[in-house]
């Protein structure tokens, strides 16, 4: 057997099956078991990279050590063994092996080996595996065609493409006729064609397609019939990328377009189909071969998209084919179907041509008419002007349009975690989100369980958790960084008190026993930062307050309850239960880092009366509770902010930088939270739970000061910008000009689910009593002027946030923001203006705004007719009237 290790490791392949053959069952038996004790070795990363070698020769030794095709199949596919350096050699070889075996059992095993394949998830695999396809394929692929058996199931249809696109071969490769068919119906065939940088790659398949096309080997009609299939079943516009310009290229003549297959994927197709679509629509309807019926449908599809060029689209086909389309009632009442939609674009211009156009065709039919004056209804009267005649368009009665806002208030606490069993299904859950408010309950639980009853809740939680749950942290060589793991620890600690040397153990990583050498160490050097790759006082803070509960488990000690554990919405602690609280202590020392968080959870204005008492409770946190009192608590810091640019070799970084200065001399650990100035950093790599706004929730202005800068460098990202800003803005404390910007900030998110969240603190915003609404019409001129933000993700909130009921708030933000958005004179308006113009108009229209705004007159005086032009003017006339 060790002859065959032997071989294995020299790679001589070739030799391999007649010294396995030379074996007796009991040989082999003990060959399989050295094989699968070498497997174990290649866990190990640094032993799998330098025997990577050996991968084909196991995968050998093991197929014909084996005797079923299910246990070759399973050998095969092992972790270890899927990817050997050369797959095609690899496949050969193995193949070669196993062609001793009956037919049936290898098409048996190609079967296995095929259903087994799992199809690459990521765009980019081809970096990584250019050369054999995805894991598997290679022998799979000589299994088949070696045995005839029929390549089955979508993962290999998916593989086999990612093979054809990386080759490009389709001339040598015996399975395409089989496998090109299948492209147009499986999920995920498309995915190596999304990339646009490996655009040459899919030219070049595409061309090798059609040219073996035209040679007869593939039918066309089947190709031009699976690209329409494959638009009806739909998808993402990247994974339809391919097959677009696939259709492009074969150049379909009339005869070879479906016209009512065509129009059924105009209403929800991507953009790219819908313009392929159009493109073949507008030829056949040239030729004379659309029928009228769906010219009507194809148009009033188009009419319907959000994309604003298809509605362009729309009005340009009616437009261009006037003549026939009015001397047809079908078609004509059709395209009014359609211009009755086109009344509700958002742009001035368009809504102006889509009316012209109609009044040009004239009522066709009851049902024409009636759409059309019930669209031009919601028009303005001058728009509705032109209608009146042709279509019988009245003045509508004044609608009735919501404009409150309601007052949001911070969420309720949650209810207290009160039984183990609660206890573990939120340990689990917080391992996985590290989510600050959930680890605060289940802080205090830890605390106030363990102290009630130590030896009930560590029989509950060894009930509750699996045998090996506390197996991590038995073996564990450092402290871990995640908060959800610091507290799954100390449930270990609390779980298995009785073991000395657990808690030993536990105690050395924490540093609560050091050695006499450790000591030295320490009274030479400086301490080492145990929190440096948490860098905000935020997350020091909140680590600090749980590592506190896992010193607390490792040493066996309780305490009754915990000084910062919230009592009232938005993370406050009533002052009359922090006096309960630490008179409930007795001689207990309270935990330095939870002390100071709970009076930073103090509501701003406490009684004097509470220091007095705090004073009598004495001890140092009775102290510290009465001089923060009678010092006034945290004071409101400074807070100023602007645009800078750094010039970083060669490329312009643009951000928001600012100052904070508490204004007077606070303990460090405190200073920090309230002090910053333009040249502090922190890692890019921070998360929002890192400046939470929990840790001072009187001061949501000082916690928006370190937040600011990376919700704007967070807008490119995926970051949950949106979600962080909520909490500021129901934060019970007062909010000014950074929370502001902060949620502004927010809404320049390029996801849209972000922007969403964005807008809910807006409107968060707009219900408190003191609304910032100068801070925030600063915060979009100063973060749209500066390059940071890009103009229309906030337009798209703003009138989001109108339509929900906010047009007063929105008309004040914009009545501040736009003298300085809109263009000097001579000067190109900033793109995306007239859209802000827009939802400025129909602000001010509901909430009746009137006055000036500087710089409007002039831009309304344009000659023009573009869409900032027309806006500028309707928003001038609703203004002076």
């Amino acid at each position: 057997m060790t002859s065959v290790i032997g071989l294995i490791g020299q790679s001589r392949h070739a030799f391999i099956p007649a010294a396995i053959e030379a074996l007796d069952a009991a040989g082999r038996k003990e060959l399989l078991a050295e094989l699968t004790a070498r497997l174990r070795l290649f866990g190990e990363w640094r032993f799998a990279t330098d025997h990577r070698h050996e991968v084909t020769g196991l995968r050998l030794a093991g197929a014909l050590c084996h005797g079923g095709a299910g246990q070759v199949a399973t050998w095969l596919n092992r972790r270890e063994l899927r990817e050997p350096d050369d797959p095609w050699a690899d496949a050969t070889v193995i193949a070669g092996a196993l062609r001793g075996r009956p037919l049936d059992w290898r098409a048996d095993l190609a079967r296995r080996l095929t259903a087994a394949l799992r199809a690459p998830r990521e765009a980019n695999w081809t970096w990584r595996r250019a050369d054999g396809g995805p894991p598997g394929f290679a022998l799979a692929r000589t299994m088949l065609l070696e045995t005839g058996a029929e390549p089955e199931g979508d993962a290999f249809v998916v593989c086999w493409a990612w093979h054809a696109f990386v080759t490009g071969d389709l001339k040598n490769d015996p399975i395409a006729e089989t496998m090109v068919p299948r492209l147009f119906d499986t999920e995920g065939a498309s995915a190596p064609f999304r990339n646009s940088w490996e655009s040459p790659a899919t030219t070049k398949f595409i061309d090798r397609l059609l040219a073996e096309t035209k040679k007869g080997r593939f039918d066309r009609s089947m190709i031009l019939d699976g690209t329409i299939g494959r638009f009806l079943i739909g998808g993402d516009l990247r994974n339809l990328v391919m097959f677009v310009e696939l259709r492009r290229r074969f150049e379909p003549g009339l005869d070879e377009m479906p016209a009512r297959d065509l129009v059924r994927c105009l209403p929800a197709s991507p953009a790219n189909v819908a313009d392929l679509a159009v493109e073949e629509l507008r030829a056949l309807d040239l030729a004379g071969r659309l029928d009228a019926d769906l010219f009507g449908e194809a148009v009033g599809a188009l009419a319907l998209r959000a994309e604003k060029k298809h509605i362009a689209a729309a009005l340009k086909w009616i437009s261009e084919t006037f003549k026939v389309t009015k001397a047809d009632p079908v078609r004509a009442e059709g395209a009014l179907l359609a211009l009755a939609d086109v009344f509700s674009a958002e742009t001035p211009a368009t809504r102006a041509r889509a009316i012209r156009l109609a009044v040009k065709l004239g009522a066709v039919g009851d049902t024409a008419r009636a759409a059309v004056a019930d669209a031009a209804a919601r028009l303005s009267a001058d728009e509705r002007e032109p209608l009146a005649a042709a279509f019988g368009v009245t003045d509508p009665a004044e609608e009735e349009v919501f404009t409150g806002v309601p007052l949001v208030s911070a969420p309720p606490l949650p209810p207290p975690i009160r039984t183990v069993p609660e206890l573990v299904i939120e340990l689990k859950d917080v391992q996985r989100s590290d989510d600050p408010d959930a680890s605060e309950r289940i802080m205090a639980a830890l605390v106030e369980l363990s102290h009630h009853d130590r030896d009930a809740m560590a029989a509950d939680l060894k009930a509750d958790f699996e045998p090996t749950a506390w197996e991590f942290f038995r073996n564990i060589g450092h402290v871990p960084d995640n908060s959800g793991w610091l507290l799954f620890w100390a449930a270990a600690l609390i779980g298995d008190h009785a073991d000395e040397a657990f808690l030993a153990r536990a105690r050395k990583l924490l540093g609560l026993n050091p050695s006499f050498l450790q000591r030295i160490k320490e009274m030479a050097l400086p301490p080492r930062d145990p929190h440096r790759s948490r860098r905000t006082p935020h997350a020091r803070l909140f680590r600090q307050r749980v590592t506190e509960i896992v010193h607390m488990a490792a040493q066996g000690e309780t305490r009754p309850c915990l000084l910062a554990t919230p009592t009232l919405p938005g993370h406050l602690v009533d002052p009359e239960t922090l006096l309960a609280r630490l008179e409930a202590l007795g001689d207990r020392e309270p935990l330095p880092a939870d002390l100071t968080q709970a009076l930073l959870r103090l509501p701003r204005e406490v009684d004097a009366s509470v220091a007095d008492r705090a004073e009598k409770i004495g001890g140092h946190g009775g102290r510290m509770l009465a001089e923060w009192v009678r010092d006034g608590g945290l004071p409101d810091p400074i807070v100023e902010w602007t645009v800078k640019a750094i010039n970083r070799h060669g490329w312009i970084d643009r951000r928001p930088v600012v100052t904070m200065d508490p204004g007077r001399r606070l303990p460090d650990h405190i200073d920090a939270l309230v002090t910053l100035s333009p040249d502090d950093d922190y890692d890019y790599w921070i998360q929002p739970r890192d400046i939470w706004v929990g840790t001072l929730p009187g001061h949501p202005e000082a916690t928006a000061a370190f937040l600011l800068r990376w919700i704007c460098a967070w807008a490119e990202q995926s970051d949950p910008a949106g979600e962080a800003v909520i909490p500021l803005a129901v934060a019970p404390g007062p909010v000014g000009p950074v929370v502001a910007a902060t949620v502004v900030a927010a809404m320049g998110h390029q996801r849209a689910v972000q922007r969403s969240a964005a807008g809910e603190a807006f409107l968060a915003l707009a219900g408190r009593p003191d609304f910032p609404a100068e801070g925030v019409g600063d915060a979009i001129r100063r973060l749209v002027t500066g390059d940071i933000l890009k103009l229309n993700r906030i337009t798209e909130v703003l009138g989001q946030s109108a339509d929900a009921g906010a047009h007063a708030a929105v008309w004040e933000v914009l009545s501040i923001a736009l003298p300085g958005l809109l263009p000097d004179e001579g000067a190109k308006p900033r793109s995306g203006l007239g859209d802000l113009l827009g939802v400025a108009v129909k602000a001010a229209r509901v909430c009746g705004a009137k006055g000036k705004v500087p710089g409007l007159a002039e831009l309304a005086a344009r000659k023009g007719s573009s869409r900032v032009n027309m806006e500028a003017r309707s928003l001038a006339k609703q203004l002076a009237e």
